[in-house]
């Protein structure tokens, strides 16, 4: 069966530039904006974080399963899509918008808190079964590797839109009118996407897996174990420069927040066309030492960061890690795929949901890893918010983002080195 008849590999991508606006508007912002502009502290923050992680430990999987074992007419994806788009417009819009009745004491921290996990919850839903088509609807090794290409340049526009441009609109029209703006564009995204696309029919016609046979399948799988730590390691350093940044531009380089936008531009924009570069040694040497190689260019480019003066040496720098984080986004889902095809193939059950849900929250688990830096930076600099950021919050911000992220690439690069796939077990398009 031609992979056209399914999808076109535009229309696939375009989802994940819809997830991208809004996901990353609520990840880079969320603990800036609840601890400068609301002023809470950050061991709400912290707290509020550790809720929601041990949320996620049944809310990833569940999803995960129960998506792979759905048959309808339309498919196993198609439906918790349509479900789960609608509420990713409505709850980050809510994130950004808590009433000031509220204060800053407990209410506005249960506020924070609840709509962090319904926020996460709906992307969850979302990302789940988004992810979960690339190895079902691309199935041979190049045509994958360019529909992947294609939705991860996407997802760097998403970047670009949801660190980048946030500030500035915010700085402009608030940060609430911007969550509607963002969460709204990137919702009829997901939306328009979804509509495009039809899933096949002989996957869902395939067994329902079990429960209790996943879940040891899984926990017998080295390979899955290595490949969603590394992810651990490396989703740790991304969302600590995330959420780092704009700290880092207040507090460290004297800037206004507005100019945060040049920063994390520079960081994004050079990324895009480094994708190009990516795809085509993922063609020539294959995901997995292409996977290696971005993991420690970017350990390595993050320790000059520490040394940056101006907006002009921290944007060069930017560079640098934008080509890394370029790499590493360019190879993940397609290390998950043939993780998942070397499942199926010894196995004969298609659990593409699940496998994606349980390295989902693995990797989710690194957001006990910004608790855990945002308490170290109480502990060791006393920076607590915005209205309190301590004697020392340059200093803070610099290692919030640069030795913390180091020492995470380095477990990152070392668990990458474990994974080792006995064969390419990705059939090839059928005609």
């Amino acid at each position: 069966m031609n992979t056209k008849e399914y999808t076109k590999p535009w229309r696939y991508s375009l989802a994940m530039l819809g997830v991208s606006i809004t996901g990353y508007m609520y990840s880079a912002y969320g603990a800036f904006f609840y601890t400068v502009h609301v002023g809470i502290s950050v061991q709400v923050i912290a707290f509020g974080t550790l809720l929601f992680v041990i949320w996620d430990a049944f809310n990833d999987p569940i999803a995960g399963f129960l998506s792979d074992r759905t048959r309808t007419r339309f498919g196993r994806r198609k439906p918790w899509l349509m479900i789960g788009a609608p509420v990713f417009i409505i709850a980050p819009i809510l994130f950004f918008s808590p009433p000031g009745v509220l204060g800053t004491g407990i209410a506005m921290a249960f506020y924070f808190t609840f709509f962090l996990m319904l926020t996460e919850t709906a992307g969850t839903i979302v990302n789940v079964n988004y992810h979960s088509l690339l190895p079902e609807l691309f199935r041979e090794t190049g045509v994958r590797n360019r529909a992947n290409s294609i939705r991860q340049a996407l997802q760097l526009v998403g970047m670009i839109l949801g660190v980048s441009l946030s500030p500035l609109l915010a700085d402009m029209v608030g940060y609430q009118t911007t969550a509607i703006i963002m969460a709204v564009t990137g919702g009829l995204l997901v939306i328009y996407s979804v509509l495009g696309f039809r899933e096949r029919k002989e996957f869902s016609e395939m067994p329902q897996p079990k429960l209790i046979k996943s879940m040891l399948d899984l926990a017998k799988n080295r390979n899955f174990w290595c490949v969603a730590f590394t992810n651990f390691f490396y989703q740790g350093t991304s969302g600590l420069l995330l959420a780092g940044i704009p700290f880092f531009n207040k507090y460290a380089l004297g800037q206004p927040d507005g100019m945060t936008a040049v920063l994390t531009g520079a960081v994004f924009v050079t990324a895009i066309p480094a994708i190009y570069v990516w795809y085509r040694l993922i063609n020539r040497l294959g995901p997995l030492k292409t996977w290696r190689i971005a993991l420690a260019w970017l350990g390595v480019s993050v320790v000059p960061m520490f040394f940056a003066q101006g907006i002009i040496s921290a944007s060069l720098i930017g560079i640098l890690l934008g080509i890394g984080i370029a790499g590493v986004t360019a190879c993940i889902d397609m290390i998950n795929s043939e993780l998942i095809e070397e499942d199926a193939s010894r196995h004969g059950l298609r659990r593409e949901a699940t496998y994606f849900a349980a390295i989902s929250f693995i990797i989710r688990l690194s957001g006990l890893v910004r608790s855990g830096v945002f308490l170290l930076l109480f502990y060791f600099f006393a920076f607590e918010s915005g209205e309190n950021p301590g004697p020392m919050p340059e200093m803070a911000t610099r290692y919030m983002i640069t030795l913390f992220p180091a020492v995470l690439m380095v477990g990152s690069v070392i668990m990458s080195l474990l994974v080792r796939f006995k064969q390419n077990t990705q059939p090839d398009d059928e005609e």
